[in-house]
């Protein structure tokens, strides 16, 4: 398959109706999932893509708290966010 940039693949379930499937480890080995869309990046934690901004929480882009509970992740999706916030609570 073929992957080209998108400019309407901008969430996670934009990317899970066209392929199927929205986690990284669905898709080629050195596949970069910048080469689809740059609003798009890969969660830590799951390996689920998402939109960066809107869907995920970031190591040093949000409150001291949030830090503490992403841990040794840079980067993960809300649900992963979740689910990590309840085992630090």
């Amino acid at each position: 398959m073929i992957y080209n940039y998108d400019d309407n693949l901008r969430y996670h379930d934009d990317v899970k109706n066209k392929f199927g499937f929205a986690n990284i480890n669905a898709f080629p080995k050195n596949f970069d999932i910048k080469d689809i869309n740059e609003n798009l990046n890969v969660c830590d934690c799951c390996g689920d893509i998402c939109n960066w901004h809107d869907e995920m929480f970031w190591q040093g882009e949000e409150c001291s708290r949030t830090n503490v509970i992403l841990g040794d992740y840079v980067a993960v999706c809300d649900i992963c966010f979740d689910s990590l916030r309840s085992k630090k609570l």
